[in-house]
């Protein structure tokens, strides 16, 4: 996990807290919302690793194009 996604986290996890009242907060308890900002934390970097991994396979299937198009380039 980066840095990023970890501050990002713990930036909504204290969004959320700020809208509920004092008692709320003192009934879930720190360790709750920490495992909430680590359930926060995973999803993002789930989410940032699928658009990475939708990146890498357009790049190898750019690379495939490519090294079929030089292949057959000056075949006319």
């Amino acid at each position: 996990m980066t840095v990023k996604q970890n501050a990002h986290a713990v930036n909504v996890v204290e969004t959320f807290k700020a809208k509920l009242p004092p008692e709320t907060i003192a009934q879930v308890g720190e360790n709750h919302f920490d495992e909430l900002s680590l359930l926060i934390e995973s999803a993002i970097s789930a989410a940032v690793f699928d658009e990475m991994e939708k990146a890498a396979n357009k790049v190898d299937q750019l690379a495939h194009d490519i090294r079929h198009f030089a292949e057959y380039f000056d075949r006319d």
